[in-house]
C-alpha cells in the first residue's frame, strides 16, 4: 500500500467519501466534455461521443446540473447539525437527475427530442395554468388562445396523462437503463433510489415522520446535543452513499453505451472502492453490485 492510499485509509469515512465524491467528478467531467467536444485521449484509447444529438444535448443537460448538486452537498457535507436536513432535497435532484440523464442517454432518440419539446411546453404551461382547491384557486391564462396553442403547437402533450416528458415513473426508467445500458448502470441507479428517495420526499414535503426522523436517526432514548451532531454526519453519509451510486450509474451508461472502455474499468474502479467503503457504514444492505 502506498502512502496516499495509507493516508486515505486514516480518513474519516466521511472525508473518504468527499474524496471519492471529487474523483467521480473529474470522470463525470470528462464524460461532459466528451459530449460538447466530441473526441478526446484516455489512457490511450481515443474517445469519441457516437450518442444522437438529441440524447447527447439533453443528457448533458441533467448530468451537468447533477454535478453543480454534488457540488453543493460537498460544501454541505463540512456543516453539522440542523443545516444538514436541508442537503436532502439537493441530494434528490442530483439522483433524480443523473436518473434521467441515464435513461434519456439509453432510449431512443424520439424520447429525448420530447424530452426537449417539453422544455418549450413547460414554460408555456406555467403561464397557462389552474392550481388550488375550491374556493382557493387561481387560474393564470396569458394565451388568450390557450386551447388552440395546445392543440396546434403541443399536441403530444395534450389529454389526459400525456402533460409530462415521460410516462414512466422512476422505478420504470431504471429499469429501462439496465436493459439497454447494462446491469451495473441499473443496479447503481437502483441502490441510490432506495437509500434516500423515499426518505427525502419524507424530508421535502415537511412531513411529521420526515422531521421526526432528522431529529432522532441514530439516537439513542437519551441523546445529549453531541449524539445529534454525531448523527448528522452519518445522514451526510448514507446521502453521499446515495448520490456517489447515482453518479456512477450515470457514467457506467455513458461509457457502455458508448464502447468506452478505458472509461468504463476507471468507472469500474472506483465504484469497487465506493462498496469498499460502504462497508464500514450502516447503509451496506442496500449497497448495489
Amino acid at each position: 500500500m502506498n502512502n496516499d492510499a495509507q493516508d486515505f485509509e486514516k480518513l474519516s469515512l466521511l472525508d473518504q467519501l468527499r474524496g471519492l465524491c471529487l474523483v467521480q467528478q473529474e470522470l463525470l467531467r470528462v464524460a461532459l466534455f466528451v459530449a460538447s467536444e466530441g473526441q478526446i485521449e484516455y489512457e490511450g484509447e481515443k474517445v469519441k461521443c457516437s450518442l444522437n444529438d438529441g440524447q447527447r444535448r439533453v443528457s448533458s443537460l441533467l448530468a451537468m446540473t447533477a454535478g453543480q448538486s454534488v457540488n453543493s452537498v460537498l460544501k454541505f457535507s463540512e456543516l453539522r447539525g440542523i443545516q444538514v436536513r436541508d442537503c436532502y432535497p439537493i441530494a434528490r435532484t442530483s439522483i433524480e437527475s443523473f436518473i434521467n440523464a441515464a435513461y434519456l442517454l439509453s432510449e431512443s432518440d424520439s424520447i429525448a427530442d420530447r424530452a426537449i419539446k417539453y422544455v418549450s411546453f413547460a414554460n408555456w404551461k406555467r403561464c397557462n395554468r389552474k392550481f388550488g382547491s375550491g374556493d382557493y384557486s387561481i387560474e393564470i391564462n396569458l394565451d388568450p388562445h390557450a386551447d388552440e396553442t395546445l392543440a396546434n403547437k403541443f399536441p403530444e402533450f395534450s389529454g389526459k396523462g400525456n402533460g409530462s416528458w415521460t410516462s414512466l415513473d422512476t422505478p420504470s426508467r431504471i429499469r429501462r437503463v439496465g436493459e439497454l445500458a447494462g446491469r451495473k448502470s441499473g443496479t447503481r441507479l437502483l441502490a441510490a433510489y432506495g437509500l434516500t428517495y423515499s426518505l427525502s420526499s419524507e424530508v421535502i414535503h415537511g412531513s411529521p415522520f420526515g422531521a421526526s426522523f432528522f431529529y432522532s436517526a441514530y439516537l439513542g432514548k437519551e441523546a445529549l446535543l453531541d449524539d445529534f451532531m454525531q448523527g448528522t454526519v452519518k445522514q451526510l453519509e448514507e446521502i453521499m452513499i446515495a448520490i456517489l451510486h447515482a453518479g456512477c450509474g450515470y457514467l457506467s451508461a455513458f461509457f457502455n453505451i458508448q464502447n468506452m472502455k478505458a472509461l468504463s474499468a476507471a468507472e469500474q474502479v472506483l465504484f469497487e472502492k465506493i462498496l469498499e467503503i460502504s462497508q464500514k457504514s450502516d447503509v451496506q444492505a442496500v449497497t448495489a453490485c
